[in-house]
């Protein structure tokens, strides 16, 4: 019994030394030499380090950086945790006439009106279920508009560090407190023309008002993919249209961030009231600040999903915006500003309360879209130990991408495939240009979690030698005891 134990310890401390040899020897290789590269794995039940290298380095975590959000969200607001949009009014109603406005009071719900998250509605259904809440009430017509209120968040609705080729697009879509759809609207484009000609908008969905669309938009090689960006900022109504899209016989679709989401809210369910034979004679519009909600005069609560289910999408694909809703509504919970740098401030104090210093991370937005965003691979791993001790660990844990995974648009989800990590690998990754970082649990052949990240700037070769490279050591990994 103890010569076997002893045997055991024996081949694991080999194979470690092992995996120790040979990543140094990766770090001297054609790919890593010109780079930066920090990993750390640990044992996530003892904390015990498993392999370090520059584990110390601040590195940029591009997605990764979730980790860290999604954390703090589970930990602080509970998986459970449900926001609350509320439709109420300010005036009076008699003989079917609202004698004032309808008020949209946003609750930072980032899942309102779409089905992203299991269990979701899209925008329609949940204007269907205030229109019935009306209906209720015997309200048929409306004397003023539709107010939004979207004051529980402030500042500005994205990060100042975002980059100019970003802003406008649907992966850098504004956190306002009065969210809906995604933020987001699709450009269908006319791709069935010859290469060189231009991509012609056919239509925009769901339909923005006042959007001016400068297109500039022209129609590439098949091969070349999407090449095409949506160039605005918050605020703004005549976005341009840049780049190429592939062409091809069928409509091809590339996706905006609403400029005003709140505003939009308040004008879509105008609309939809309108067309449903509710006379509503105000004008949509937005709250100049917070509007006093009398119980007496509310119409409907909508409640969202379950965090869980936000946070499954949030790291599943890797959606920029939930991660940034969540940070604010993480500082509001610890009664800070929802503001971008209310959120970081939170973020922050709930990593040290993980344990993990200070100066191992900076938040420069909660998403990882920021270049100046910097993270440790200690700090990664740390946190990925802090959780799996957690009374959420299943929910984070199950949050993460495995090989083959439906959910995930993550091209790392086709590696491991028939291999000991299509059972045993969990990952979160991160893509900038030029970085690559890959965080997450694997379970070894032995059966020991492990918690690991891994993280590299400015390597030479391709992505997908990258993305080898480090599915190899994962594979290793995986067969140590």
């Amino acid at each position: 019994m103890l010569f076997g134990l002893l045997l055991s310890l024996a081949l694991s401390q080999a194979h470690a030394i092992g995996l120790d040899s040979k990543v140094r020897k990766l770090a001297q290789g054609p790919l890593l030499a010109p780079a930066q590269w920090g990993l750390m794995v640990k044992d996530a039940q003892t904390g015990k380090v498993v392999l370090s290298f520059n584990s110390d380095k601040r590195l940029i975590p591009g997605s990764t950086l979730k980790l860290f959000v999604t954390a703090a969200a589970l930990s602080e607001l509970g998986p459970e945790h449900r926001f609350v949009t509320v439709l109420h009014h300010d005036g009076v109603v008699a003989a079917g006439r609202l004698k004032g406005s309808l008020v949209l009071r946003g609750g930072g719900d980032p899942t309102l009106g779409s089905d992203l998250a299991r269990g979701g509605k899209p925008m329609e259904g949940v204007f269907a279920g205030w229109r019935k809440a009306l209906a209720d009430k015997g309200i048929d017509s409306v004397e003023g508009g539709v107010l939004a209120d979207n004051s529980i968040f402030e500042g500005t609705p994205i990060p100042g560090s975002w980059g100019w080729e970003d802003s406008g697009n649907y992966y850098a879509a504004p956190a306002d407190g009065l969210s809906i759809n995604d933020n987001l609207y699709r450009l269908s484009l006319n791709v069935g023309a010859r290469v060189g000609e231009p991509a012609a908008v056919l239509r925009v969905e769901p339909e923005v008002p006042d959007l001016v669309l400068d297109n500039r938009l022209t129609i590439g090689p098949t091969e070349a993919g999407d090449n095409g960006f949506i160039h605005n900022v918050p605020g703004s109504y005549r976005p341009v249209l840049r780049g190429s899209v592939p062409a091809g016989a069928r409509e091809f679709v590339i996706k905006g961030a609403l400029p005003e989401p709140a505003l939009f809210a308040a004008q879509a369910f105008a609309s939809y009231l309108k067309k449903s034979g509710v006379r509503v004679l105000g004008q949509a519009r937005l709250s100049d600040g917070p509007v006093p909600v009398d119980e007496a005069k509310v119409l409907a609560r909508t409640e969202s999903v379950p965090l869980r289910e936000i946070v499954r999408v949030t790291n599943k694909r890797s959606f920029n915006f939930y991660a940034e809703m969540l940070s604010r509504a993480i500082a509001l919970r610890q009664g800070r500003p929802g503001s971008v740098e209310g959120a970081g401030a939170a973020v922050n104090a709930f990593l040290r309360s993980a344990g993990i210093p200070a100066e191992a991370v900076r938040l420069a937005d909660a998403c990882g879209l920021s270049r100046l965003d910097l993270a440790t691979a200690a700090a990664l791993t740390d946190v990925l130990v802090f959780m799996s001790k957690s009374p959420a660990f299943s929910d984070y844990q199950d949050s993460l991408v495995f090989p083959g995974d439906l959910e995930s648009f993550s091209r790392f989800k086709e590696k491991g495939k028939g291999t000991l990590l299509e059972s045993s690998l969990r990952i979160k990754t991160g893509s900038l240009s030029g970085a690559r970082s890959y965080a997450g649990y694997l379970k070894t052949k032995s059966g020991r979690l492990l918690a690991f990240a891994f993280i590299v700037d400015h390597y030479a070769g391709s992505a997908r030698d990258i993305e080898k490279l480090h599915a190899d050591l994962l594979l290793d990994l995986a067969q140590s005891r």
